[in-house]
């Protein structure tokens, strides 16, 4: 199965994103150096090579390495079962569409609707032109200079969890220790949040602190209860911006957000934003 190579290259470059160099796909584009926004893998076959090349992208190579916002893999017949169930899994960590035997302008279409999607996500970084991606490819590229940051604070209610972590000599006091939680809100997921306990005179401070960046959540349990949460643009990469993004989204639609133990499955922070409550 062949690419239409001159297509996707005239489509991307024409919204600002460039061919970069990576290993592991047939091609890549992306607005930064080493930082992919799309891959593509094509197997003329059922998908068994492209099969090891998407696993040896995302579980052989090293933490540090960007992997791609979107992988597009094609394939002339339908994949293996058993590779497609394990695709399947790793799908729900990363934007991977399987395009098999794909249908005539199928590919294409594919790409149009990914990147309508991205635009979409990270909004708030696009100026209002009609060139949605060629500005969001201009905004990234000055993310390590100007340090931009984005910020929303939340006014909530809390529904508090077991919080014995957080205690020293039975009692509650800042201190280091903490667990990874896993925030969730609708269908946004982001997992190893750290925070700790930072505060504990006149009202409750848990704060990730470093320990989070790109992402930092603070949450403060007083009088008027408050979530902020923030985004460092100049510290994170492309699904760190889009994972922050769609969780943000995602508070403002439900106005609910919880912090929950992954060992466990119980919430230790239960949060609704005020606005839907009254």
């Amino acid at each position: 199965m062949t690419l239409p190579v001159d297509e996707i290259s005239d489509y991307l470059t024409s919204n600002g994103l460039e061919l970069i160099p990576f290993h592991g796909a047939d091609s890549a584009y992306g607005y930064r150096e080493n930082e992919p926004v799309f891959a593509f893998i094509a197997d003329q076959g059922d998908g068994s090579m492209a099969f090891h090349k998407a696993m040896n992208l995302y579980w052989a190579t090293a933490e540090y390495i960007s992997k791609p916002w979107c992988l597009i893999m094609v394939t002339g017949t339908p994949m293996k079962p058993h590779n497609r169930q394990m695709l399947n899994n790793l799908s729900t960590q990363y934007n991977i569409r399987l395009i098999e035997e794909p249908r005539e302008d199928e590919i294409m279409a594919e790409v149009q609707s990914q990147l309508d999607d991205l635009t979409a996500i990270m909004h708030r970084y696009v100026e209002d032109v009609s060139d949605k991606s060629a500005s969001l490819g201009e905004s990234m590229r000055l993310w390590k200079a100007e340090k931009p940051f984005l910020e929303d604070l939340f006014p909530v209610e809390a529904k508090l969890g077991n919080l014995s972590i957080y205690e020293k000599n039975d009692r509650m006091a800042p201190n280091r220790t903490t667990v990874p939680l896993t925030a969730v809100s609708g269908e946004a997921v982001i997992e190893g949040i750290l925070p700790r306990l930072v505060q504990t005179e006149s009202k409750l401070v848990f704060f990730t602190e470093h320990r989070n960046l790109p992402v930092v959540f603070k949450l403060e349990l007083g009088e008027a209860p408050e979530l902020t949460v923030r985004f460092e643009a100049d510290k994170g990469n492309l699904i760190e911006a889009t994972s922050f993004e769609s969780l943000v989204t995602a508070i403002k639609s439900t106005g609910e957000i919880s912090f929950n133990n992954p060992n466990s499955g119980e919430s230790v922070f239960n949060l609704r934003v005020k606005r839907h409550i009254e």
